[in-house]
């Protein structure tokens, strides 16, 4: 695949004066590079044979085995200024125009050379193998000032860049500029950036350079990492740039250069650049281009999505994916960045955590929230090597096999209604109430298409697990209240929603109540009744009358319309003695219906004598209409004989606080109730038998 890491493009027309030699393109897979071209000259300049110059000439292009063209590019170049250099050439009958130009100034004539670039990539994949001419270049008119000078030269070269299955892995690098070395003995650098040095085995480098001379070898070097190169006998130490073709092992190629060295010895693993010097005492050379190609051990990053786990109603998704290092040469470092996105919308990074080695691979998961501005079915990318910016960070054999895809349906539950509430009071006191939850079926969900069941927690209706099976027929406690969890859920998808109701099974307050209470009236307002006194019975009986609201009413239609209620109810008068007050039980909370229970109103006596005789009529002291708080008796002597706090009924019989029988005859009582306070007197008599 094509890496490219940095491209200096200039129109035609814009020039900068001895272009540096910078990095053009990079290319890593099973890659290697050849290099055409021929001269333009007849003969060998400055040898004192005719001043004339070709206007086409011819090469072979000949790459043995299956192969795959990926880039080729032409370069032309000759004597004369930009303004006098011949832009629009002729390919095998096809016009090529320079799509950008190089110029330089030799300082010791001050005279100008021009180099031209274009990419022929597609013309030369469709010709293959065969005989390339280059025509149409005319400097006929330019050279004449050059001639003297033997700096009069024009020629043509095409870099290919090709792909074949059976080479090594290795990543092969063009740099281009115009940079020359002029006779003047000084030493030109040209630093070659963006390599790394994984492999030293083929590792070599192609120049194309102009106007070298074959019989000018003074004080000319070539130089590489600092140690002198050379490929004897064609390219000899001290004349490296000498008109030949390595590639054809040819010496003819007049006033140019296209040669290859090996360069496995000048380099160390590790390398991330390389520096070429060139250095002439009298030669003129123009280096155009330089190919450099390295065997590489490179790993080969891929990433598959294994599993998309998704949960109904939950923008949330864990993605389980494996990273893989195969069809590689070397280890893939730990690090190595990841990127997921929806629609092509970043939405999470990961790394891996460990090396790689060759052939093997590691596990990941990750959850990913996926924004609400992304459609519910979105394309899931999984990309290896892309820090998010989709930049990689490792150098790979092949660049274009680093993500997968998946098709990811967000799913979300079916619309829910929630059914109300349902309240019913326990009317037959029967300790439940019996509930129909049939009708919440349709409340929950009009649809055709899903299961819809009840449950008593909601953990049990999330989980579909444990549902209710009498929906027509659902006890509930009586004073108690009890949710109702329900789950809809759609048949297709298997994805649920739950809502809830509530049911309240009501209790009448004071049910166990059989008779009316009783109450007396005031002892100095024997007209009037406080009929608070009814809360203060039922507190006695029942624990739960804190809870329960009391009104009162004189009939029963208005206690049950709830009309017309008693409010003067401290000192209320009856219309006569005894009569009945229909109270109104409400409970402050929902847990409760309402009552009515009866209270009974009297005009109260205080018996005068009581006869213990066993015959179960007047044997005690019955009070138990006064719901006195405490009752004393005392004898003749004002000794008190007996006493009794609250809950006095007729527990006195006549005997004393030894439980011993007192003597019949008269005694005297104090006994109180919430509001006052009775003094009198009791016979007891025994019936002499």
């Amino acid at each position: 695949m094509i890496k490219i890491l940095r491209i200096f493009i200039l129109l035609s027309g814009i020039v900068a004066h001895s272009q540096q030699v910078t990095l053009f393109k990079q290319y890593t897979g099973n890659y290697d590079f050849y290099m055409i071209g021929n001269t333009m000259n007849t003969v060998a300049n400055g040898t004192g044979g005719p001043c004339t110059i070709l206007t086409q000439s011819s090469a072979a292009l000949n790459i043995n085995g299956s192969h795959t063209i990926q880039g080729a590019f032409l370069y032309w170049s000759g004597s004369g200024s930009l303004a006098e250099a011949d832009l629009n050439v002729q390919l095998n009958g096809t016009p090529i125009t320079a799509q950008r130009t190089f110029t330089v100034t030799a300082s010791q004539t001050d005279l100008p050379f021009f180099g031209a670039f274009a990419d022929v990539t597609s013309l030369v994949e469709a010709t293959g193998n065969g005989t390339y001419t280059l025509s149409d270049l005319d400097l006929t008119n330019v050279i004449p000032p050059y001639c003297p000078t033997g700096s009069n030269y024009a020629g043509w070269s095409i870099v290919i860049i090709y792909e074949n299955l059976t080479l090594p892995n290795r990543v092969v690098s063009l740099y281009e500029g115009f940079q020359i070395a002029d006779g003047s003995g000084a030493t030109v650098a040209i630093t070659l950036n963006g390599l790394d040095v994984t492999n030293l085995n083929n590792a070599k480098v192609g120049f194309l350079a102009w106007e070298g001379d074959e019989n000018i070898a003074v004080s000319e070097e070539l130089r590489i990492n600092g140690k002198l190169i050379s490929n004897p006998p064609l390219n000899p130490s001290n004349n490296v740039f000498n008109c030949t073709n390595t590639f054809t092992n040819s010496s003819n190629l007049w006033n140019m250069d296209l040669d290859y060295f090996q360069i496995g010895n000048v380099l160390s693993l590790g390398d991330t650049s390389m520096t070429v010097q060139v250095k002439t005492g009298q030669d003129l050379v123009i280096i155009n281009n330089i190919v450099v190609a390295l065997s590489s051990l490179f790993a080969d990053a891929t990433i598959e999505i294994n599993e998309v786990d998704i949960e109904c109603n939950s923008r949330k998704i864990q993605v389980d994916y494996t990273v893989y290092n195969s069809n590689s040469t070397g280890r893939l470092v730990a690090k190595v960045p990841i990127a997921f996105y929806a629609d092509d919308v970043l939405v999470g990074t990961t790394q891996t955590k460990s090396s790689i080695d060759i052939n093997e691979f590691e596990k990941g998961t990750i959850t990913l929230t996926i924004p609400e501005t992304i459609d519910n079915n979105f394309t899931l990318t999984a990309r290896v090597d892309d820090d998010g910016t989709q930049t990689g960070t490792v150098i790979e054999i092949d660049e274009n096999n680093n993500e997968d895809t998946e098709k990811v349906q967000l799913i979300e539950g079916p619309e829910v209604n929630k059914p109300t509430d349902m309240t019913a009071c326990d009317e037959d006191e029967t300790g439940v109430v019996v509930f129909d939850l049939t009708s919440k079926i349709n409340q929950a969900s009009t649809s055709n298409n899903v299961t819809i069941t009840f449950h008593e927690n909601k953990n049990d209706a999330t989980a579909g697990i444990k549902s209710i099976k009498n929906i027509e027929s659902y006890d509930v406690k009586s004073h108690s209240s009890q949710t109702i969890w329900v789950r809809v859920e759609d048949n297709e998808t298997g994805c649920a929603n739950v809502t809830s109701f509530k049911l309240t099974a009501q209790m009448k307050p004071f049910t166990e109540l059989t008779e009316p209470l009783m109450i007396c009236n005031y002892k100095d307002k024997p007209l009037e009744v406080n009929l608070t006194l009814a809360q203060i019975l039922l507190s006695r009986m029942f624990s739960y009358v804190d809870e329960i609201e009391l009104k009162f009413f004189e009939t029963q239609s208005d206690a049950e319309s709830n009309i017309n209620e008693i409010l003067n109810v401290t000192n209320y008068q009856p219309p006569s003695f005894p009569y009945i007050i229909y109270i109104r039980a409400s409970g402050t909370s929902d847990l409760w219906c309402d009552n009515i229970i009866e209270l009974q109103v009297n005009d109260c006596i205080v018996p005068k004598g009581i006869s213990p005789n066993g015959d179960g009529m007047n044997d005690g002291f019955n009070l138990e209409i006064f719901n006195l708080i405490e009752l004393k008796i005392f004898n003749r002597y004002g000794m008190e004989v007996y006493y009794h706090g609250e809950g006095y009924i007729d527990q006195w019989k006549g005997q004393d606080k030894n439980n011993r029988k007192l003597p019949g005859g008269t005694y005297y009582y104090i006994f109180k109730t919430l509001f006052d306070t009775y003094i009198g007197y009791v016979y007891v008599i025994y019936e002499v038998k």
